[in-house]
């Protein structure tokens, strides 16, 4: 999808200018023109769009976390608690790191090795069950294979903010893996109410003028609209109650 979106916008600028600089061989030839025009935009445009593209997936970790500050290792009890819920998942290597940011966020990324990163306000702000199914949910995305496109988005928007194909189709992607990864963690914890008063007590403590900036690595994202990557809490809470039922 990443790719995709690059080369569209290579092959739509390489064209235009292609266009001008032919145009007087409209004149003469113009069904040959419009062949050499459109596959020198066709390659030129894969040659620039793929080691983009490329490019950003090997940065795009390290500028997710740029955004956190003051990474450190977790206290003996909560690395345990990770431990734990990370073997009972079966995601080996994934690391627990803490952040003082000041707002409760939490976020799972792949770097060298995947990593999920906790606001130490977000854990003093959750009891333990609660603590432990947001672990879940930021481990489900990384066993569900989510956190590498997560990341490519994010340095993508960066880079080119106003691009509306890949924010409309990425963001209902998101919202889809949002509600996979809840009911993964729901799950593998066997506690989804848990979860369900997390998210309740995240929206209640998270500072909304922080949330445009902090939404992307925040559990519940930013905003509530088809642009959104994150379904709405309403909807989320709804599902964890149902899941819960089932597992009566």
């Amino acid at each position: 999808m990443l790719f995709s979106s690059v080369f569209l916008w290579f092959f739509l600028a390489i064209s235009l200018v292609l266009c001008y600089a032919s145009s007087e061989a409209y004149e003469v030839e113009v069904s040959a023109t419009v062949a050499g025009v459109f596959g020198r935009a066709l390659l030129l445009a894969v040659a620039a769009g793929l080691p983009i593209t490329v490019l950003l997936r090997q940065i795009s970790p390290r500028m997710v976390l740029r955004k956190v500050t003051q990474l450190r290792v977790p206290a003996n009890e909560i690395a345990r608690s990770f431990e734990t819920l990370r073997n009972r998942m079966a995601i080996p290597g994934a690391q627990l790191r803490l952040s003082a940011t000041k707002v409760p966020i939490s976020f799972a990324v792949d770097a060298d090795r995947p990593i999920v990163v906790m606001s130490e306000c977000l854990i003093s702000l959750l009891r333990k069950d609660e603590l432990e199914a947001v672990m879940a949910h930021e481990l489900a995305h990384i066993k569900n294979s989510d956190t590498s496109l997560k990341a490519l988005v994010t340095a993508y928007k960066t880079a080119l903010p106003h691009d509306p194909m890949i924010r409309l189709v990425e963001a209902a992607f998101h919202r889809e893996r949002e509600m996979v990864a809840d009911e993964t963690a729901a799950k593998a914890t066997g506690k989804p109410l848990s979860l369900a008063s997390a998210l309740l007590k995240i929206y209640e403590a998270f500072p909304k003028k922080n949330l445009r900036y902090y939404g992307p690595l925040s559990i519940l994202g930013a905003g509530n609209s088809l642009m959104s990557r994150q379904p709405p809490l309403r909807a989320r809470i709804n599902q964890l109650i149902s899941l819960s039922k089932t597992q009566l």
